[in-house]
């Protein structure tokens, strides 16, 4: 229950925003009383502050599984750019949950952040490590992560637009993600 709880909330969150989505209009759509849903969130708030975090873990399993584990250097970050433009696809109310966030579930979005970015700083040491990514200081692969996922987060716009009437098509998504990313940081360093 606690689960359909939150599926519900995010679908709400991202086709109204949260302050539309009351507890109201979550049971309903779930099909149960408040009292129910106060067996599980002390209050909205508190159910505001999962939604973000529980999808972040469903994302980042999503992308692991769909990501070759022999891959390495651009051909596996364009598997994780992939992976997530179909997570994407099949949860389509998520930028806006990402988007509001910052205001509406700053504790939910403190953990998003540190989880998704944490696990990207790993994935590009693990990269240095190798020797994929050259010409980095490691303090310097935070800042890099967290443009890297902004670069995803407006991908994703462009690419959930393409799905109407206007915007890019994914091919040309990918494309320009990957030249973004070939010349940022899979490129031989200078001499």
């Amino acid at each position: 229950m606690r689960q359909r709880i939150i599926e519900s909330t995010a679908r709400i969150i991202g086709d109204r925003g949260y302050s539309e989505a009351s507890v109201a209009r979550i049971v309903e759509d779930v099909g149960i009383s408040q009292g129910t849903f106060y067996r599980y969130f002390a209050t909205r708030q508190d159910l505001f502050d999962v939604v973000l975090p529980t999808y972040a873990e469903r994302m980042l399993n999503f992308i692991q599984e769909h990501v070759d584990k022999d891959s390495v250097g651009l051909v596996r970050e364009m598997q994780r750019m992939q992976a997530f433009l179909d997570f994407v696809a099949d949860h389509p109310w998520f930028a806006r949950v990402v988007d509001e966030a910052n205001v509406q579930a700053p504790a939910g979005n403190a953990a998003y952040f540190d989880r998704v970015v944490n696990g990207y700083v790993r994935t590009l040491n693990r990269a240095v490590e190798r020797g994929e990514i050259v010409g980095y200081e490691p303090d310097e692969l935070e800042g890099i992560a967290i443009a890297l996922l902004a670069a995803r987060s407006y991908y994703a716009k462009v690419y959930l637009s393409s799905m109407g009437p206007i915007g890019e098509s994914r091919a040309a998504v990918l494309k320009g993600y990957r030249a973004f990313i070939e010349r940022a940081l899979f490129l031989p360093a200078p001499r």
